[in-house]
């Protein structure tokens, strides 16, 4: 698994971060997670989708509202039945 950090936002004075997950399935096709840490600590959602920009522009809408990974799943989960 490769995680890539693509963004970071401010949330109490400290930096949450977030991640691009990316993990291989076979040798051509990947799929795409993400993670959040904040504070020591971290949220790890992996296997959400095929698609790399779907997964990039969850994460944009995460960082965009601060989201931590106490609520990252909650987020996430929303997301899937959009």
């Amino acid at each position: 698994m490769r995680s890539i950090l693509t963004g970071t936002a401010e949330c109490g004075g400290s930096d949450v971060r977030y991640y691009l997950l990316q993990e291989p399935l076979g040798e051509e096709a990947e799929c795409y997670g993400v993670a959040v840490e904040y504070g020591g600590e971290r949220a790890e959602l992996r296997d959400l989708t095929p698609s790399r920009g779907r997964a990039e522009e969850l994460l944009e809408r995460m960082r965009r509202g601060q989201v931590t990974p106490v609520t990252a799943r909650d987020v996430v989960e929303d997301w899937l039945l959009e």
